[in-house]
C-alpha cells in the first residue's frame, strides 16, 4: 500500500514539473512582443520638388500642410525626402499610376506610417526623425492656372 502511494505521488510530481517547464513565461516577456511597434499615420500635402524617373526609390516633396507628425517632418527640413518601395501605391486622376508619372510641381498627397516609439524617441533626444516610406501617393496634377480664366465684358 505504501509503495502505490509513493509511486502515485512521484508520478504526480513528475507530471507537474513537466507541465511547468513547458509553460509560457508570461504575457509580454517573449521576444516577439519586444519588436512590436504601434504605427502612427503621417500625412503630407504639397508640391513635388523633383521629377522622379522610373526605378527611383525616393522623391522630394515641398510640404505645405500636414497632420501633427507631418508638420514635424516639414519643420525638420523642407523639402521632405519620401522613400518609396514596391508596396507603395500611386493614383493620378483617379486611376492607378507609377512613380515615373509624377512630375515636378505637381500637387501631391502622401500617406505614410512610422513607428510611434521611434518618433517619440527622436523628439525627446532631439535626433533625426525616422525615414518616411510612402504607402499611398495621390497626384493631383499641377495647380490650375486661374489667371487666364477671367472673362471681360
Amino acid at each position: 500500500m505504501r509503495l502505490t502511494k509513493l509511486v502515485t505521488v512521484g508520478l504526480a510530481t513528475a507530471a507537474l514539473a513537466a507541465s511547468g517547464a513547458t509553460a509560457d513565461p508570461g504575457h509580454g516577456n517573449s521576444a516577439s512582443h519586444a519588436s512590436h511597434c504601434a504605427p502612427a499615420p503621417v500625412q503630407l500635402a504639397g508640391t513635388l520638388a523633383n521629377d522622379p524617373a522610373t526605378g527611383d526609390t525616393l522623391f522630394q516633396l515641398t510640404v505645405k500642410r500636414g497632420n501633427m507628425l507631418g508638420r514635424l517632418y516639414a519643420k525638420a527640413g523642407n523639402p521632405v525626402t519620401v522613400n518609396v518601395d514596391t508596396k507603395t501605391r500611386y493614383r493620378k486622376d483617379g486611376a492607378a499610376s507609377t512613380v515615373d508619372a509624377l512630375a515636378q510641381n505637381d500637387r501631391a498627397l502622401v500617406f505614410a506610417k512610422v513607428c510611434r516609439a521611434d518618433v517619440k524617441k527622436a523628439r525627446q533626444s532631439g535626433g533625426t526623425l525616422p525615414a518616411l516610406t510612402a504607402r499611398l501617393v495621390l497626384d493631383k496634377g499641377p495647380k490650375p492656372d486661374t489667371a487666364g480664366d477671367s472673362t471681360t465684358n
